[in-house]
């Protein structure tokens, strides 16, 4: 099956111009809208969570067919707040169309933020959450003396399948942008996430615990990883993504907890990197129990001004503080294709592929690599990579990023459509 490809500002225009006739329509049946102003929402400082909570309930437990929940233009406030299914809807849960911009409470009687998630949908089947509007997180960056240490995620997908997020923007999260857990068949596309630089742990789209997700044509910059893949990845790809600033475009950190479920599957391609610390790249700490990484794939992707355009780094420690620092990573990567990479790399190390002493990188290849480093010849290190499990050759310095391992076989990333 092919996915499915659908204009994002075609879609939104149809939604809209429905929505001002207070019906739309799908299936032959007319949906009702639940806009959260008629159950006491208002564009202000206050929690508007009940009046989030009691349209979001009116929607779900609506048996009129195509339920729609709006939030019009105006710029509301509100603690953490869970929209959670089952909805009564055979169908599946209603379609949230964010046109306003959503910003936390500032504190109060009533307000009530929570350090791990603010905005979250879960056990929902069949959700389409769209809109031209805004989730202004309010950490590093906002416009006013807000100050808090929470690195609360804007947006959670919890237990959600056969989904769309489609077209909204998110700004200045405290933590990530968006989290996609125990999700499957969920499709992230046509998104503008922005952080600055500075601020730290502030993923673009983390996935984990996922399979089946599709990461597309979105526009992102951080102070983090722009798309993250976490344990527990099946099935992923990420097309399209324009990253920048922020730390690249990451598989991990992997092996930080016991009993880590492995990631498989993994394409990242067509994409481009501007100016971040890092382009593509595999990180698991050292010292990790064991799990493994295997079929990854990076393609056609083009690098402008990144400091590390390739890498592995199996001893990641961000900080200099890790109790197991001097112990090897006990992840196992294997089967590894960067594919068609070029551009710019602001330091003369350009690939570095860098593994455990203990389970070194098998069936690694590199091919059409063609990055330049200024006036200087690149150059590539490599350390414990392997063709075939058993077989070495030890630490390898390069004058240019171009050998060429024996290539892996490589297994089909599923194509699949999703609803609406």
């Amino acid at each position: 099956m092919a996915i499915i490809f659908i204009n994002p500002r075609v879609l939104y225009f149809v939604v809209v111009v429905l929505l001002c006739g207070g019906h739309a329509h799908g299936k032959g049946r007319a949906a009702t809208v639940y806009g959260v102003t008629e159950y006491g929402a208002a564009p202000s400082n206050r929690d508007n969570k009940d009046a989030f909570l009691a349209a979001w309930r009116a929607a779900c437990d609506s048996t009129a067919g195509n339920p729609t929940l709006h939030f019009p233009k105006g710029t509301f406030a509100v603690g953490a707040v869970a929209f959670e299914g089952p909805c009564r809807n055979g169908g599946g849960a209603p379609v949230v169309v964010i046109d306003g911009v959503l910003r936390p409470c500032a504190g109060g009687r009533g307000c009530r933020l929570s350090d791990d998630a603010w905005i979250t949908f879960s056990g929902l089947n069949n959700l389409l959450v769209t809109g031209d509007g805004t989730l202004d997180g309010h950490g590093a960056g906002s416009d006013d003396r807000i100050k808090s240490k929470s690195k609360t995620t804007t947006l959670v997908l919890d237990g959600v399948t056969n989904s769309t997020l489609r077209g909204l923007a998110f700004v200045n999260s405290r933590g990530f942008h968006v989290n996609i857990r125990r999700c499957s068949r969920v499709v992230a596309e046509g998104l503008g996430i922005h952080a600055l630089e500075r601020s730290r742990n502030t993923d673009g789209v983390h996935v984990g615990l996922s399979s089946h997700i599709r990461v597309l044509d979105s526009v992102i910059g951080t102070g983090d990883d722009c798309v993250s893949v976490g344990p527990g990845s099946v099935d992923v790809l990420v097309n399209g993504v324009i990253c920048g600033p922020g730390h690249g475009l990451s598989v991990g950190s992997l092996g930080k907890e016991e009993g880590e479920q492995d990631v498989q599957g993994l394409i990242i391609k067509n994409c481009t990197v501007k100016g971040t610390t890092n382009g593509v790249r595999i990180k698991t700490w050292p010292g990790s129990p064991p799990s493994r990484a295997s079929n990854i794939t990076f393609q056609d992707i083009t690098m402008d001004d990144v400091a590390n355009p390739i890498i592995i780094d199996q001893r990641y420690c961000p900080h200099d503080h890790c109790a197991d620092a001097n112990k090897p990573s006990q992840v196992q990567i294997s089967d590894v294709t960067f594919e068609r990479i070029e551009g710019t790399s602001s330091s003369r190390v350009a690939v570095q592929l860098l593994c455990s002493e203990e389970r070194a990188c098998t069936g690694v290849r590199l091919d059409g690599i063609n990055l330049s480093c200024g006036d200087q010849p690149c150059r590539s290190v490599f350390s414990n990579v392997r063709e075939t499990p058993g077989s070495g050759s030890g630490s390898v310095v390069a004058p240019a990023p171009s050998p060429a391992l024996a290539p892996a076989a490589r297994a089909p990333v599923e194509e699949f459509a999703v609803a609406r």
